[in-house]
């Protein structure tokens, strides 16, 4: 069953931002669900608030982030709920000639969640970096989950 949570929304270009209620869905096939522990705040962020990513508002902000999966999706095989982890910014599809090369920083097909966060309202969000982390739980594709140790703060993972 979907949730709702609380995330930091930037709603337009240059508007101030707001803390909103979103609907995080029960993760799809190959998606994670997280609760966010730490998220820290980059200048990437400010980018996004004032439209110089691009336009696709409104933004659910965040993305630098350490959590706990919660819950998972049909076929995820390498994360599993109660896994300590931090989040990329893109999935490697694991496929592809770099991937096949042991290059996965070169993929030529990386991915992110595939369903969408919305507002309270249905309106879609744009998730910062394919995370959208500045919230209590957010969806990811599983492949952007990286397990790290669970002795290491969230604040200095995320």
């Amino acid at each position: 069953m979907a949730q709702q949570v609380r995330g930091v929304v930037a709603p337009g270009k240059n508007e101030p931002v707001r803390v909103e209620t979103i609907v995080v869905p029960d993760p799809g096939p190959g998606e994670a669900v997280v609760k966010i522990q730490a998220c820290g705040v980059c200048h990437t962020d400010l980018h996004y608030k004032q439209g110089g990513i691009n336009d696709d508002f409104p933004f659910l902000l965040g993305h630098e982030a350490a959590g706990v999966v919660e819950s998972v999706g049909p076929d995820v095989t390498d994360v599993a709920p109660g896994d300590f982890v931090i989040l990329n910014w893109r999935a490697v599809c694991g496929q592809c000639r770099a991937c096949l090369r042991g290059r996965p920083w070169y993929c030529f097909d990386t991915h992110n969640a595939t369903q969408k966060m919305t507002l309270a309202d249905g309106t879609e969000l744009s998730a910062a970096l394919g995370i959208g982390a500045f919230a209590e739980k957010t969806l990811v594709a599983a492949g952007q989950c990286t397990k790290v140790d669970p002795s290491v703060s969230p604040a200095v993972a995320g």
